[in-house]
């Protein structure tokens, strides 16, 4: 079905983007053949549409790929008749969504001051913008603080639509499918993320982002929770 044709209220919602497409049908081709393939993702069309009949809308925020990508991405997983082991998809969901980070992990590096200062300027003006957006979107990101200082970047989400989305789904177990792309994206420019907690499984989705090398990064580990899920335990 063509994106143009699919029935949902575009005055509240915005449609998938290409790349995320790309990926489903990727993924689906890997374990269906070419005619089941197609009715499959009709059928994940269909289910992206129901599951926005009551959501909040968010059409409206400038950065919808990180609302409704993952939207997509719960389609398909709901929709498929075989789930494979979510941890068989993860680098193709972090191709799909960060993927551009391993590109700019050629030229960025994070133990380097410069480039530590530049990356808290990206990362803050993002903030700014969930901030300022969460006056007209109550559903979107809530931002709980922005800090940096000595190459230290610290801020947390006390709200997180991806988070609620699961939620009210049951799909708390395919979150941690899109959540552990932050990781692998700090990994891509030399850095470390450092996260105790998500909006999933607890009251906050906390980022402290320091280069690979800083002192605060080799006081912790990265363990895989029971659900998949990727967190920093203190050593």
């Amino acid at each position: 079905m063509r994106e143009k044709d699919l029935p949902f209220d575009r005055t509240k919602h915005a449609i998938y983007t290409k790349n995320v497409k790309k990926c489903v049908q990727k993924l689906l081709h890997r374990w269906y053949d070419e005619r089941t393939a197609a009715e499959l993702w009709e059928k994940i069309q269909l289910q992206y549409c129901e599951y926005l009949k009551d959501e909040p809308a968010l059409g409206g925020v400038r950065m919808t790929t990180s609302i409704y990508d993952p939207i997509l991405i719960f389609a398909w997983y709901r929709v498929i008749p075989d789930k494979p082991p979510l941890e068989d998809v993860q680098q193709d969901i972090y191709e799909c969504f960060m993927g551009v980070y391993n590109l700019l992990g050629r030229v960025f590096n994070l133990n380097r001051t410069p480039d530590s200062r530049l990356a808290n300027r990206i990362f803050k003006r993002a903030s700014d913008i969930r901030v300022e957006e969460i006056q007209r979107f109550p559903a979107s990101f809530r931002m709980g603080g922005y800090t940096y200082e000595d190459g230290v970047v610290r801020y947390c989400f006390t709200q997180c639509p991806n988070a609620e989305f699961a939620k009210r789904h049951h799909m708390e177990d395919v979150l941690p499918v899109m959540c552990n792309c932050d990781h692998l994206a700090m990994q891509a420019l030399h850095a470390t993320l450092i996260r105790e907690g998500t909006c999933c499984t607890a009251d906050r989705c906390d980022y402290l982002i320091v280069g690979d090398r800083h002192p605060i990064a080799a006081a912790y580990d990265l363990v895989k929770a029971e659900n998949g899920l990727l967190l920093s335990v203190k050593k």
